[in-house]
């Protein structure tokens, strides 16, 4: 199931040309195109979702990730040798 962030509105948009100025700078020309313009109620989960890579905590959950494999091999490897011990006795 979709979830609108937005919907679809006119906007006007400054573009390299002539033509009508409006609230255009010097050499540019006001356009009407459609954007798709994002919810304010919304702007503040896509900006959480944009935040830049941050190389440390990637490291902290590989770190964590491998330690944690590491680990379990290690403890089946060792439940494995006294089950091994107990199989010959």
């Amino acid at each position: 199931m979709a979830v609108a962030l937005g919907n679809v509105q006119t906007v006007l948009v400054c573009v390299p040309g002539q033509g009508v100025q409006g609230y255009c700078p010097d050499g540019q020309a006001q356009t009407v195109t459609q954007a798709y313009m994002i919810a304010p109620s919304e702007s503040t989960a896509l900006d959480l979702m944009a935040q830049p890579f941050d190389p440390s905590a990637a490291g902290a959950y590989f770190g964590f990730a491998f330690s944690s494999t590491v680990f379990v091999y290690l403890l089946s490897l060792g439940c494995g040798v006294l089950i091994q011990m107990v199989r010959r006795a």
